[in-house]
């Protein structure tokens, strides 16, 4: 049904290291590798160290193409609409998706792939026939940074606090907020950098499963407080003040959560976890003073504070992946 089509063996050869000069050592690079991708005397090859020990060569005039990933999809096997195969495909880090089929396609179809694809950063409709539709994606999110997509992701939401703000205050915001398909967009182009990388060490692997997870939760929570800011607007004539007063200070303290989960990931620390729960705690005697008769908005802060604060143990894990002094691995071997 699926075809990768950039399928690479792996050959594994050992090398041993020889000695050149007083202090320096070096291996040769392997004949087929150089003979494979043309390399001469005064190519540039790339080196990227792993904390795990490895070291991957790249040479660098053909690291683009090297990289690049190809899928071809029997649709007449796949059965559903090829909509729903774009966003894993798109996450799983491919760069040319091609479409097929034994019969001519629906124009229906074709236009709704070109109608979704304007939805995804960096993807668009190279090529159709029709019994085929090739998708091109330019988007190279090793250049953009998980650092770069996690700070997007909190301001898209320390936004939606503010406007949430604005209303318990009585000055809601002039400016135009982001919207759940704007956030969509940045956490499929995360999600492509976390999942769909090419060559990561063991521990870069872990800690972009936990971003992955995490990214999925805070779209959850963006759309736990677009509910509850809905209900917020319709229901504040009938809130009292000391109601607003703890609600706004329960914002107060999520937009401060919303920084330490992501800050964790991208700069682990003790002091930042332990911030993070402290929130979590005055959160909840938050909710617990709110005394707050309609249902709505506590349902829907109970369940935001609940996945805030999975969201926050998750980060939290990125602490062990840290060499940190106390941290002691491998203590039996």
């Amino acid at each position: 049904m699926a075809e990768e089509t950039n399928k690479t063996p792996k050959d594994v050869e050992t090398r041993k290291v020889q000695r050149l000069g007083s202090s320096s050592l070096f291996i040769t690079l392997p004949k087929k590798w150089i003979n494979k991708w043309g390399i001469k005397p005064g190519d540039k090859i790339i080196m990227e160290i792993s904390e795990d020990g490895t070291l991957r060569l790249v040479a660098e005039k053909v690291k683009i193409n090297y990289n690049r990933r190809n899928v071809k999809i029997d649709i007449d096997s796949y059965k559903q609409p090829m909509t729903t195969a774009i966003p894993c495909l798109y996450i799983l880090g491919y760069d040319e998706i091609v479409f097929t089929s034994k019969k001519n396609i629906d124009p229906k179809e074709f236009e709704d792939v070109i109608n979704y694809s304007k939805h995804l950063v960096g993807i668009e409709v190279a090529e159709t026939s029709e019994n085929s539709i090739k998708l091109d994606c330019l988007l190279d999110t090793e250049k953009i940074g998980s650092e770069s997509l996690l700070r997007r992701i909190l301001n898209i939401a320390s936004r939606k606090v503010d406007e949430i703000l604005g209303y318990l205050k009585g000055q809601p915001l002039a400016e135009v907020q982001p919207s759940l398909e704007d956030l969509k967009r940045v956490q499929l182009m995360l999600l492509r950098r976390s999942m769909g990388g090419r060559y990561t060490s063991e521990r870069d692997t872990l800690r972009n499963f936990i971003i992955a997870i995490n990214s999925i939760i805070i779209l959850r929570v963006y759309n736990i407080m677009t509910k509850l800011s809905n209900t917020i607007k319709n229901t504040k004539p009938i809130l009292t003040q000391e109601q607003v007063k703890i609600l706004t200070e329960m914002f107060q303290k999520i937009n401060d959560l919303f920084d330490e989960i992501i800050m964790t990931i991208l700069f682990p620390s003790v002091k930042r976890i332990s911030n993070g729960y402290n929130i979590i705690s005055q959160l909840k005697q938050g909710l617990e003073q709110l005394n707050i008769q309609e249902p709505l908005i506590k349902n829907y802060l109970e369940e935001l504070v609940q996945s805030l604060e999975e969201a926050l143990t998750n980060s939290s894990c990125s602490i062990f992946l840290e060499e940190l002094p106390w941290i002691e691995r491998n203590f039996n071997a």
